[in-house]
């Protein structure tokens, strides 16, 4: 449903408004709600660590998005994007991480996805509205439940550090990708993904969080403050741009 009501705001409000709902923790959300039934709280601070780190894997999916999509096929877009993010996250998990570490690399690659999308501007239209089809929400709850299971399942398999890699491959912006760019065109689609990038401050913020607390705070007021956060980010967000359109000049005429 969220995917959906994004590739909807993006067309009807703007890449700004997609990137603001696709940013909240859709996918990696549910995973850490199972895991934190089937799992000790220890585990899931193992895990929010890696996943802290992880999310440089879908930063750089991110930045390979936005400036794919308005050059390639979907396919290939897809392709690309998803390749190196398997590369990305082979790395991150090839290596043992600590606190210090995993904010540096992820507040870094955070930066750099910053910087490198910031001027992509949204293309018009394609002209193709974007109507839900009766399929659209059984087949990406499917998907999402699936992921979430599978997480689960490995978890007894690949241990916390991998669980937290995989808990943050983007299975909610390549179902994004495959609904919005047949309709809104590339480069709208560019622009998307460059304001998710901006949604990534709070969600990278909200696994720092579950790291520290959830071994002292207990993992339901840790994840439940780590939603907050993500929340509260896109609040900011959205209080950011109001007050920017308030102060920005009529245009003439």
């Amino acid at each position: 449903m969220t995917v959906i009501a994004a590739a909807i705001a993006a067309e009807k409000s703007g890449p700004f408004w997609g990137g603001l709902v696709v940013g909240l923790p859709t996918s990696a959300g549910p995973a850490y709600v199972m895991l934190a039934i089937d799992y000790d709280d220890a585990f899931l601070a193992v895990s929010s660590l890696n996943s802290l780190a992880g999310n440089t894997g879908a930063m750089v999916f991110l930045v390979v998005l936005a400036y794919a999509a308005p050059r390639l096929s979907m396919i290939a877009t897809l392709a690309l994007a998803t390749g190196i993010w398997l590369v990305v996250a082979a790395a991150i998990g090839s290596l043992s991480w600590t606190l210090p570490w995993a904010v540096a690399i992820n507040g870094l690659s955070l930066a750099a996805a910053v910087v490198l999308t910031r001027n992509i501007p949204a293309g018009p239209p394609t002209g193709r509205a974007i109507q839900p089809r009766w399929f659209d929400l059984p087949v990406r709850g499917t998907i999402v439940g699936l992921f979430v299971a599978g997480v689960v399942s490995l978890g007894h398999v690949i241990g916390p550090a991998a669980t937290g890699i995989v808990t943050v491959y983007p299975v909610t912006l390549t179902s994004l990708v495959l609904l919005a760019m047949p309709r809104l065109g590339g480069q709208t689609t560019a622009a998307t993904m460059a304001s998710i990038v901006r949604s990534m401050i709070g969600f990278s913020a909200g696994f720092l969080l579950i790291t520290v607390t959830v071994e002292s705070w207990g993992a339901v007021l840790s994840l439940s403050a780590a939603l907050a956060v993500m929340i509260a980010w896109a609040g900011l967000r959205m209080a950011h741009r109001w007050v920017n359109q308030r102060g920005s000049p009529p245009a003439p005429g």
